[in-house]
């Protein structure tokens, strides 16, 4: 598993609807906004990890 660079997620994230990535992905909408505007935080590794997995397919986009 490859974790993006922040600026590979912000580049996924600019076309998705942050609230569905929530949904999928158990992160929070205020979360995923940050990442998307590219503000700079201190993001978890397991925040990185989770949405690099959303965006490389690896959580399935489609509810079951």
């Amino acid at each position: 598993m490859t974790i993006l660079s922040l600026e590979q997620i912000k580049k996924g994230l600019k076309d998705k609807r942050l609230q569905v990535v929530a949904d999928r992905t158990g992160l929070s909408y205020p979360t995923l906004k940050s990442l998307a505007d590219g503000k700079t935080q201190n993001y978890t590794t397991e925040t990185l990890k989770t949405v690099s997995n959303y965006l490389n397919g690896n959580i399935p986009e489609e509810s079951l």
